[in-house]
């Protein structure tokens, strides 16, 4: 008879032991091959029906137990699933249990074999689909907002409108936004051109002419007259 003590013994027999582990609701039976080899599994139940669980070991016991009951009908955690023998992998060269890196331990099997039977299932069934009218509706839908939206934007470069060029007329009206005719009181127009330059460099205008720039100012502000001196003209009150 085999035995592998782990905790206190609720059911012997002449094939093998149960016991429970510790004050938990767990239980490992165990049962002898007749190769003289051992195997046990884990068994976990309800509130501590010992009863339940034991008919439940020795139902396993009694089948023709191979290198597959282990796993058939493992309950619970597999973690505790000490069998010695198992079917070996061919990747990782481990038994197939939750030692095994390929074993998915949530749905108790091999992670490559279910995974290759989702992939066939797939295959064979995929083409059985039909597609719904709201799914062709919504395929359309997308394909209308795509087309409409490259229409619309595209490339930013292909549909940017050029920047209007700068004009000299542009930036004397800048240069003479928010002044008044004192700002020119007695001013020679050399002096105001000056600073018109320096604004038209840093705005990035084309600078006009000294004269267009006098011509402007008695248009833009009746209140001032033009004085003619040597060498320009000064700006006085009409």
């Amino acid at each position: 008879m085999g035995s592998v003590q782990r905790g206190g013994v609720i059911r012997r027999n002449d094939n093998g032991t149960l016991e429970r582990i510790g004050k938990t609701n767990t239980y490992v039976g165990s049962a002898t091959l007749p190769d003289g080899k051992v195997l046990t599994k884990r068994f976990r139940c309800e509130g501590f029906d010992e009863e339940a669980v034991s008919q439940r070991w020795l139902k396993w016991q009694g089948r023709k137990i191979d290198v597959d009951d282990c796993y058939e009908e493992t309950d619970g955690d597999d973690m505790g699933d000490t069998s010695r023998t198992g079917t070996e992998c061919p990747l990782s060269g481990y038994e197939c249990r939750a030692t095994c890196p390929m074993y998915s331990m949530p749905n108790r099997a091999c992670s490559l074999m279910m995974g290759g039977v989702a992939l066939y299932n797939i295959s064979e069934n995929l083409m059985k689909l039909d597609a719904s009218e709201s799914i062709e509706l919504l395929a359309m839908a997308v394909g209308e907002i795509a087309k409409v939206s490259t229409a619309a934007g595209g490339s930013d470069e292909a549909h940017e409108e050029p920047a209007a060029a700068l004009t000299e007329g542009d930036g004397l009206d800048a240069y003479l936004e928010g002044k008044t005719f004192l700002d020119f009181v007695n001013l020679h127009s050399k002096t105001v051109n000056s600073d018109y330059g320096r604004f038209c460099d840093e705005k990035g205008f084309p600078r006009a002419g000294e004269r267009d720039l006098v011509t402007a100012v008695k248009e833009r502000f009746p209140e001032l007259k033009g004085q003619g001196v040597s060498g320009g003209t000064i700006f006085k009150a009409a």
